[in-house]
């Protein structure tokens, strides 16, 4: 039985939904991005660093002094940040002939720094990497923190995705609440980098649900009708809390402090296990009928919808005769996706574009720190030119197609990330400009992918399809800060190869048929059919002008115009399939 008749009766989006998304939905969506990106801020390199030279503050020695006596770097035309002399600095200062250590004849040897390092702090009071000093042979682990973290993420969106389904809606967003919680402190008083790890791997596997657990809810209680910008209104929330944090990030620049400030408004979300309900359609796929009549009550009492006195057993005869049907239907997998040329096509092209769009989209955010500018401030920016991506979607979409906005704007993106490249290191703003625009064109397409995704798949594997595609594209987000990483040895390859990447995955979709106002497959026999007779003049048709009907006349999705980030593919049956962050 499909939810939306009884949603049609008391009210797609009445009086109750729209007080549950101001004062329950949105709220939690708000600090959904807090963890998972304050960690560039947290593990981040100052500016300058440099050998501790000792007994170097007994004689107030500048900065500029104890410089001149450290080694001097010929590729940074600076002080080594990683090399001192092999001498007796102690012997040195007591003399005050510190000044003719770079001239000595013969040159003093080059030893690794012995004593630690000292840190400029004009950026950051404290970081990760000034607390443990992970620098020169040990700068890859504030990357292998973020790798971890990502490997969190990835196996969070498994965990938690069959929690959602068999455990409920409810209590998995408490349960992840809590662990975000917990692992946040935690991380705030880890006492080494081990243990920091640890708790950052545990707060990685609640980064998603934490806020795509709302997300799904605020939509499976709402019409189809209202679906498209009432979810569109989540995700916007969810940039504008990536927003704020570059805001509360700017204000404290202590690691644990940001770590604690961005920890505490979870601590708000135990109020609701007493006003958040359980998703009545999720009760209503576990054969919890009674349960999910009390919740349809509830609505229809708020909205002011009167019902029968016998509603709700004329319910419950639609609901046994649905649940029957259910039961003797075939059971469908993930490998139905293969059995077909056409849909195995389309399934692997798909998945490759929303790998790449995933790998480029948060690459591009973990590569703001090698910007060359404010970082606070670059963060700002990457984060508020998502905003206009919502409008130019809205406007182009359903007017020039899926495909060719999808492709346009990874093609796009991925050049400007190469011409970024080019750029000589000293021009830090054109360098910024250009990221921008980039950025703003790989989020347009990382809004698509999931829309794309979610129109070819046929209704029988939709929620197999969506999986598949979320677990190959969390390895984009695992690799991601890997390939940045590249950027303190050779600054702009992680641009570089973020550019081919996205180019190719724009390029593919070229050979995806066109989704817009198109009636999408139900069954594997339509979904082989749709799309199997485009010819390669058609890959290079593109908009809507020039498009023709690729499939037999098909039922038409009521969710296809949905401009959703990550959404809950099939919505329709109760099921979560957790798509993005």
């Amino acid at each position: 039985m499909d939810f939306d008749v009884i949603l049609g009766d008391v009210g797609e989006f009445g009086r109750y939904q729209k007080l549950l998304l101001v004062f329950v939905i949105l709220p939690a969506c708000l600090p959904g991005g807090f963890h998972g990106f304050s960690q560039i801020f947290s593990v981040a390199t100052p500016e300058d660093y440099w050998c501790r030279i000792p007994n170097a503050d007994i004689y107030n020695l500048s900065t500029g002094e104890v410089h001149q006596m450290l080694p001097f770097d010929n590729v940074t035309k600076e002080h080594s940040r990683c090399k001192m002399y092999d001498v007796n600095y102690a012997k040195a200062l007591l003399y005050k002939n510190y000044t003719e250590l770079r001239g000595h004849t013969p040159p003093f040897s080059e030893v690794s720094c012995k004593h630690g390092w000292d840190f400029n702090h004009t950026a950051y009071q404290s970081t990760v990497v000034t607390e443990w000093e992970l620098v020169c042979e040990w700068d890859f682990l504030p990357t292998l923190s973020l790798f971890i973290h990502a490997i969190g993420t990835f196996c969070g969106s498994l965990i938690f995705g069959y929690l959602a389904d068999h455990l409920g809606r409810k209590k998995t967003f408490l349960f992840a609440a809590m662990i975000q919680w917990g692992s946040g402190l935690a991380t705030a008083a880890s006492p080494g980098f081990l243990v920091f790890c640890i708790f950052r791997f545990l707060n990685g596997l609640t980064g998603v649900p934490m806020w795509i657990i709302p997300l799904i809810m605020g939509l499976e209680l709402i019409g189809p009708s209202k679906r498209a910008p009432v979810g569109t209104t989540i995700s916007l929330f969810y940039t504008l809390g990536v927003v704020g944090l570059a805001g509360i990030a700017y204000g404290i620049r202590n690691w644990i402090h940001l770590q604690l400030a961005v920890t505490l408004p979870f601590t708000f979300f135990v109020v609701y296990w007493w006003i958040l309900p359980e998703s009545p359609r999720w009760l209503m796929s576990q054969g919890r009928f009674d349960d999910m009549m009390k919740v349809v009550k509830k609505i229809a009492k708020v909205n002011g919808v009167h019902l029968n006195a016998d509603y709700e057993e004329v319910i419950f005869t639609k609901y046994k005769m649905a649940r029957s049907a259910e039961i003797s239907a075939r059971r469908y997998n993930l490998f139905d996706l293969f059995r077909t040329p056409n849909i195995r096509k389309k399934t692997c092209l798909i998945v490759f574009n929303s790998f790449s769009n995933y790998a480029v989209y948060n690459g591009l955010n973990f590569f703001v720190p090698h910007l060359g500018t404010d970082e606070h401030l670059s963060f700002l920016l990457a984060a508020v030119v998502e905003l206009p991506a919502y409008a130019v979607l809205y406007l182009t979409l359903n007017r020039f197609g899926r495909r060719s906005v999808l492709m346009s704007a990874m093609v796009l993106g991925g050049s400007i990330c190469i011409a970024t490249a080019l750029v000589p290191a000293d021009q830090p703003i054109i360098t910024t400009v250009l990221f921008l625009v980039s950025k703003f064109c790989i989020t347009c397409s990382f809004f698509v992918t999931d829309l794309v995704a979610s129109e070819l798949f046929p209704t029988v594997v939709r929620g197999a399809g969506a999986s598949l595609t979320q677990t190959v594209s969390t390895i984009g987000l695992c690799i991601s800060p890997l390939i940045t990483h590249f950027a303190k040895h050779f600054l702009y390859l992680p641009m570089i190869i973020f550019g081919v990447l996205a180019i190719v995955g724009g390029a593919v979709t070229m050979v995806l048929p066109e989704t817009a106002n198109q009636h999408l497959p139900e069954t594997l026999e339509e979904g082989e059919e749709f799309g199997r007779e485009m010819r390669w003049r058609d890959c290079l048709r593109l908009g809507q002008a020039g498009r023709r009907r690729i499939g037999p006349p098909l039922v038409k999705s009521r969710d296809g115009d949905m401009l959703l980030r990550p959404i809950a593919h099939a919505v329709g049956n109760g099921k979560v399939v957790i798509t993005k962050v």
